[in-house]
């Protein structure tokens, strides 16, 4: 009667290894599908961001082009052309050094996934 019982714990040892390992799949899909959603709201934000950018810009290259024909005097907006410059790059360099992290974030995941996929439950036991 004893080996029947320990014999129902190893059935019992197996069930919850294999939801465990379950669960933590499920997680790290869950984790993943984040990481892509945040990947795509901040393309999306970064895009808007940049089209703002841009749009300004190219009024201020017109304001520019429109002064310097009628009086030669463009020094105040060269500098605001040159701070939009400047934040587009800002933006970019903002935009690649975020992607870059959660790509990083991503990548961990897959593997740990891949490892997790990988593992025999049966050596477990």
């Amino acid at each position: 009667m004893e080996y029947f019982e320990y014999g129902n714990k190893d059935l019992d040892v197996e069930e919850f290894l294999k939801q465990s390992h379950d669960r933590q799949e499920l997680r790290l899909e869950e984790e993943l599908n984040r990481i892509e959603q945040q990947l795509e709201e901040r393309e999306a934000i970064f895009e808007q961001h940049r089209e703002d950018l841009e749009s300004k810009l190219d009024w201020y290259l017109e304001r520019l082009e429109k002064a310097y024909k009628l009086t030669g005097n463009v020094d105040e907006l060269k500098q605001k052309v040159t701070e939009f410059y400047n934040l587009l790059r800002e933006e970019r360099v903002q935009h690649w050094r975020d992607k870059q992290e959660l790509e990083k974030e991503r990548r961990e995941l897959l593997r740990e996934l891949n490892e997790l996929e990988e593992t025999d439950l049966t050596q477990l036991l």
